[in-house]
């Protein structure tokens, strides 16, 4: 990937986030909340850019989402802060949980990535989210989870180096799917929006 493509998914994420944060405070929906989520994201799209060639050696480096919307460098611990603090209150936050859960299936293993033996505390991490999901979800709901693993992406296929420009684009777009299906009323103009960015992406 070129440094002008690169640049241009930078500033294009970088607006899609903001614009996002902005809809979501015009809703009126708990700022605590909000804050979180971004953070979530932010190091989510972090991880996978910097994990490859191409984004370790790019503009993405020097001014992070993280550091750009939140001051740090890095969120591989604060992720899973944030998300043992809303296991504590799984009704009140259960949006942000499944939202997590997804961004741990679509490859994000922050602290997990560099520990001994973190692959098998990080399915521990996404067994134990997916039944305090599951339990939450009850028997009315018509469309359960599946399996706790069934939808984590395989160890080999994880975010590493070979991961195309494009590919981010995937991720951002999966993520976006996350987050419309927690604020699809708010959201709908907005995610018109990011498809649009997102076929704007080469290929």
């Amino acid at each position: 990937a070129d440094n002008d493509s690169v640049e241009r998914l930078y500033r294009q994420v970088v607006d899609e986030v903001a614009a996002i944060d902005r809809e979501l405070v015009e809703q009126g929906y708990e700022r605590p909340t909000l804050v979180a989520y971004r953070y979530v994201l932010c190091a989510f799209i972090d991880e996978a850019v910097l994990g490859t060639d191409w984004g370790a050696h790019s503009v993405w480096s020097q001014h992070s989402l993280l550091s750009r919307f939140h001051n740090e460098t890095w969120g591989g611990e604060k992720v899973f802060a944030i998300l043992a603090r809303m296991e504590r209150e799984p009704e009140r936050y259960r949006e942000m949980l499944e939202f997590i859960y997804l961004c741990l299936c679509l490859g994000f293993e922050g602290r997990y990535k560099v520990m001994d033996n973190g692959r098998e505390e990080y399915e521990e991490v996404i067994r134990g989210l997916y039944e305090q999901l599951r339990d939450l979800r009850g028997d009315d709901d018509p469309q359960p989870l599946t399996g706790p693993l069934d939808n984590v992406v395989p160890a080999r296929n994880r975010l590493r180096t070979g991961l195309p420009l494009w590919g981010i684009g995937g991720l951002f777009g999966a993520a976006m799917v996350g987050v419309y299906m927690l604020y699809s009323n708010a959201l709908d103009e907005r995610i018109r929006d990011v498809i649009r960015v997102l076929e704007q992406l080469p290929k």
